[in-house]
């Protein structure tokens, strides 16, 4: 059977939906388990055919499941948590962890025979429809694509401590045309196959992946263009617990406007380096008073590896600590500033007007737009990496803002 991304599939007889387990049963006898954590089929002739990493967001951070995944599917990359849950055993004894554990040389290897016996990750994620949650989504396949992560947290009913792995995948793409060929996985499950033609029906990025190993991940990685104007509606749909994170800080950390105003210039300074994460990005100050011109925080961005073949860009910030959405208007002020070598970056914790969006794109403005969404997937990323809760970022970035006040030139960050 032929599969798309994004197709939901039933956990019931439903009409008009392929179940799950008669997709996952294939030609063999058994499907994959979807009661068990990180399921996966049994090794036959020294290979895994598959492993199923699924993610239900309508349980995160509940007894049964007290961590928090991440998919990205536009950007092509997933951070899941394995199935660990309790401070009873070691992260490594977990079902779904110890199988991971116990391939991992497989992605990493510098042989292709090696890389021929990974299995896939199938990512998959629940979704509600008609008010059921009876239903999982084809997120992708990949790849884990680093060494995994031991983190640790609290167990929700005690003070212990336990630990769990995060697993980092990068969903790989289907070419034009393509699809995802079930068939592909009855084969790596099938004893009769060699194990040399065990991957004929695999995806092309897949085959290349084993044939020329890292080297093509980059240019193999699944990833989705959004629509260049997103509606209202769209960019305040988002799950649970992001609405959470926008509602702590809106309500609790930064409740008055007039008097939280700088400490949230600072949360904003920070929101915008974990935008440019990856890239050679240096937080500035927080500008005050007369000095501001409607700019709240400077920042630069660095391009080049040495110093004669080196430009920086700077940028200027602003925040919208706004419960409300953000028309034209009130991007202005940070336009009117911009000139050659500048970029604007404005942070909102609501959304943008189409209307405003659409005067950025037509006025080919360089303004970085990051709307309440995309704060909470950046905090949430951080928050869910590094261990910290949300009220120790807040308090550290209050702790920030007291010794990063300034009023020089922007253009003084150039030479800092």
């Amino acid at each position: 059977m032929r599969i798309q991304i994004n197709q939901v599939f039933s956990s019931s007889n439903v009409p008009n939906f392929v179940n799950w387990q008669e997709l996952t049963k294939g030609i063999h006898d058994s499907p994959l388990n979807p009661y068990k954590g990180m399921p996966y089929y049994q090794q036959s002739r020294g290979l895994t055919p598959a492993l199923n990493f699924h993610s239900n967001p309508f349980k995160e951070e509940k007894d049964g499941t007290p961590w928090r995944d991440l998919i990205f599917q536009d950007e092509g990359r997933v951070i899941y948590n394995g199935d660990n849950k309790s401070a009873n055993q070691p992260a490594f004894e977990a079902f779904g962890n110890k199988q991971v554990l116990s391939i991992l040389k497989y992605y990493h290897s510098n042989s292709q025979t090696e890389r021929a016996l990974a299995p896939p990750i199938i990512v998959t994620q629940t979704v509600r429809l008609d008010k059921k949650t009876g239903y999982r989504k084809f997120v992708g396949f990949g790849l884990i694509s680093n060494p995994p992560r031991l983190v640790h947290q609290y167990e929700r009913t005690s003070e212990n401590v336990f630990s769990n792995y995060q697993f980092e995948v990068t969903l790989l793409t289907l070419k034009d045309g393509e699809q995802f060929d079930w068939g592909w996985i009855d084969d790596r499950r099938d004893i009769n196959i060699p194990i040399v033609y065990a991957n004929m029906k695999a995806p092309n990025a897949w085959k290349e992946w084993i044939k020329q190993g890292s080297e093509v991940i980059k240019s193999n990685r699944l990833k989705i263009r959004s629509y260049n104007i997103l509606s209202t509606a769209d960019q305040l749909k988002m799950p649970q617990r992001n609405q959470q994170v926008i509602t702590d800080l809106l309500e609790k950390f930064y409740p008055n406007p007039s008097v939280d105003g700088l400490r949230f210039e600072a949360m904003a300074s920070f929101i915008t380096e974990l935008f440019f994460s990856g890239h050679k990005y240096h937080r500035g100050w927080i500008t005050v008073g007369s000095a501001d011109r409607g700019v709240d925080f400077v920042g630069r961005l660095d391009i080049g590896d040495d110093d004669f073949s080196k430009t920086s860009i700077v940028v200027l910030g602003q925040s919208k600590r706004y419960k409300n959405s953000i028309s034209g208007e009130k991007l202005t002020r940070v336009a009117s500033r911009l000139t050659r070598g500048y970029i604007g970056v404005v942070v909102t914790l609501n959304c943008f007007t189409e209307l405003a969006q659409a005067e950025i794109r037509d006025d080919k403005l360089p303004i970085v737009l990051i709307n309440g969404k995309k704060v909470s997937e950046l905090l949430l990323t951080y928050l869910n990496s590094s261990g910290k809760s949300l009220e120790q970022l807040v308090k550290e970035q209050d702790n920030w803002a007291r010794y990063n006040i300034g009023t020089e030139h922007y253009d003084s960050i150039l030479n800092s």
